[in-house]
């Protein structure tokens, strides 16, 4: 491959555009080849190759923490794209893995890119599309990248299964109530063992059925918690008890055999297990006869009663930045397949709280509400009336039934002429008498049931009027159980009417975070005299001494909540890269300058942070007065 003749992208001002590009996976940040290190190499390279001519670095493209196994990177795509562009004459890269990982990758990207007239050089000085031999280099160093990177493949993989097929632990950590010991084999931990006894005797010991998040709920009142110190909850703790009983882990390892054909290999490693056969069976079955109930409180306020904007209903889920509805869209049958960009995740507090709250300001008609708990009620009370006969009828005839035992066994005897069959007839009477009184016992239990399910709902019921009647100075006297009859007394449905603002998903910025925790505002805009107080507060660097521009975007940036790349290549930074003024940005937070500038402009006017997110609009319906149906609720929130 020889060098292009094409030159597409050549300007004829004699300055050459150069850009650097710079990729970090985890490994490589590990072993200190670094962003830092990278760029200054970089610049040093263009420092030396490039002295006497006239250059500008036109942007810094960074993809961090990308492996280079993926061909489709957005900082190398849109590399590509300017280069393509006719906006660059030179890329500079630290090495030529920075590339990609694979022979194919690095020849086609290359190819194309020398193809439209534009310099591909490494800094450590190995490749340069100018120099003559650049063709043999290339294929030489490609094929380097990749053998290289099949050595780390065999090195960390084939080692972690050589461990396991001689029984050791490969990798991550062992099953909750096991631990590794000084030689790396897995063995029963005392503390974690004494957590899956407790869990046992509640979940097993408990004369009805309990949910998994009633078994969690039990650890954390005892003190317990997660190996990370945080509290269980119901479905995280059933499965690391359930991974515990079964007493082996499977590790799979994937590769591919001498032809190049996909395979894998299985290891089953042995652990110990924290309880016996006996005990564990009988957990499974408690755990088993739990999940078949739901309880109240592992239910969500607005589960299936939140409509999402493509209409398709919305249930409550936990996932690891909080509790959230989330569209079922996809996830039930006839459910649409793709993603609705309209349906994020809606952070559950703060929609129970929207609506709860609207509700709250429409019960002011108390003689309705009193009139929907009597029908909701409905026949309970006379059918209470009647189970608590009928246990007194079952109570007087097992009392007749006991009493009597004693005359008839006696009369049985003094009627009995053989001592054989006076042994056998008593025999007999006795099973029957057993008999028939162990059926008045379970017919007993059966009706202490239904009353015990009729009182307790009389019970709900008068926990919610009265709640209701109290409504006025004591708003928040509502339990979860009595939300939830209330909901379904009124028949609440909520339709959301539009997207809102979602919530960020990527890293949150900490700076913004810091205003929004601190509750501090933003100077509103930066003058001249603003400027003057702040400007020996704020360092700059060698390359970048009048960082007016940079403070100005900052600010700009908190006010609006832009991202940091939007400001890429703009005036007010001199065109420099975003990620120039995001280190600047973050050195004066971290050094506390920032927080000094603030503090010498605090008489200026000034803005708070725009909220992270905003709430749809939200229409709630339901049968407690027809002006119920015209309610919209709109929220907003200060922060995810």
């Amino acid at each position: 491959m020889g060098k292009s003749t094409v030159m597409r992208g050549r300007r004829s001002t004699g300055v050459i555009r150069v850009a650097i590009y710079l990729r970090v996976s985890t490994m490589q940040q590990l072993e200190g080849y670094g962003l830092k290190v990278q760029e200054d190499q970089c610049r040093d390279w263009l420092a030396y190759a490039l002295r006497g001519q006239k250059h500008v670095v036109v942007d810094v493209y960074v993809d961090g923490g990308v492996s280079g196994k993926l061909a489709n990177r957005d900082d190398l795509n849109r590399l590509t794209a300017d280069i393509m562009g006719g906006k660059l004459d030179l890329v500079v890269f630290g090495k030529l893995d920075r590339i990609g990982r694979t022979m194919k990758n690095i020849h086609r990207w290359v190819y194309d890119v020398t193809d439209y007239g534009v310099r591909v050089a490494t800094a450590d000085g190995r490749i340069d599309s100018d120099d003559e031999m650049f063709g043999i280099q290339l294929s030489l160093l490609a094929y380097m990248a990749e053998v290289e990177h099949a050595l780390i493949l065999e090195r960390t993989m084939g080692g972690r299964m050589q461990k396991a097929a001689a029984g050791g632990w490969p990798l991550g950590e062992p099953p909750f109530g096991t631990m590794l010991d000084a030689d790396g084999n897995p063995v029963l931990n005392p503390d974690e063992v004494k957590q899956i006894e407790a869990y046992a005797d509640f979940m097993i010991d408990s004369p009805v059925p309990v949910t998994q998040e009633a078994g969690a709920r039990h650890l954390n009142a005892l003190g317990y918690s997660q190996r990370n110190g945080r509290p269980w909850g119901g479905a995280n703790l059933c499965r690391r008890i359930e991974a515990s009983l079964r007493g082996f882990v499977e590790f799979a390892f994937a590769g591919e055999d001498e032809d190049g054909n996909p395979i894998t290999t299985t290891f089953r490693i042995d652990v110990p297990k924290p309880l016996s056969e006996e005990r564990g069976e009988q957990l499974r079955a408690a755990i088993n006869r739990g999940k078949r109930i739901k309880g109240k409180h592992s239910r969500y306020l607005l589960s299936n009663r939140l409509i999402s904007v493509c209409g398709v209903h919305r249930t409550g889920g936990s996932i690891a930045t909080g509790r959230y509805y989330r569209c079922m869209g996809g996830r039930v049958e006839g459910g649409a397949p793709q993603r609705h960009e309209d349906c994020w995740e809606l952070p559950v507090d703060d929609v129970d709280a929207a609506v709860w709250s609207e509700i709250e300001s429409l019960l002011e008609d108390k003689t309705k509400l009193h009139g929907l708990i009597a029908k909701w009620l409905g026949t309970v009370p006379e059918r209470a009336a009647s189970y608590r006969r009928r246990l007194a009828e079952l109570d007087e005839q097992l009392e007749r039934k006991r009493s009597s035992r004693k005359r008839k066994i006696a009369l049985l005897l003094a009627s009995a002429e053989d001592e054989d069959d006076d042994v056998a007839l008593i025999g007999e009477l006795k099973a029957e008498l057993r008999q028939q009184e162990e059926q008045l016992l379970q017919e007993r239990s059966r009706v202490a049931d239904w009353l015990g399910d009729a009182e307790a709902q009389e019970e709900r019921a008068r926990e919610l009027l009265h709640a209701v009647d109290n409504i006025d100075t004591s708003a928040e006297s509502f339990t979860l159980d009595q939300k939830l009859d209330l909901l379904e007394l009124l028949d609440v449905q909520v339709q959301i009417m539009d997207k809102g603002v979602p919530r960020h998903k990527g890293l949150v910025d900490p700076i913004t975070e810091w205003h929004r925790e601190n509750d501090v505002p933003v100077p509103a805009q930066l003058t001249g005299e603003m400027w003057d107080k702040v400007k020996d507060i704020l360092s700059g660097t060698r390359q970048w001494k009048d960082v007016r521009g940079a403070f100005d975007v900052m600010l700009e940036k908190l006010r609006t909540g832009s991202p940091w790349n939007e400001y890429s290549g703009c005036e007010r930074i001199g065109g420099r890269a975003y990620a120039s003024l995001y280190r600047r940005v973050h050195h004066w937070f971290d050094s506390e300058e920032y927080q000094a500038a603030l503090e010498a402009l605090r008489s200026y006017p000034a803005v708070s942070v725009p909220s992270s997110y905003v709430l749809p609009r939200m229409l709630v319906t339901g049968a407690v007065d027809p002006k119920f149906t015209a309610v919209q609720v709109a929220g907003e929130c200060d922060h995810v």
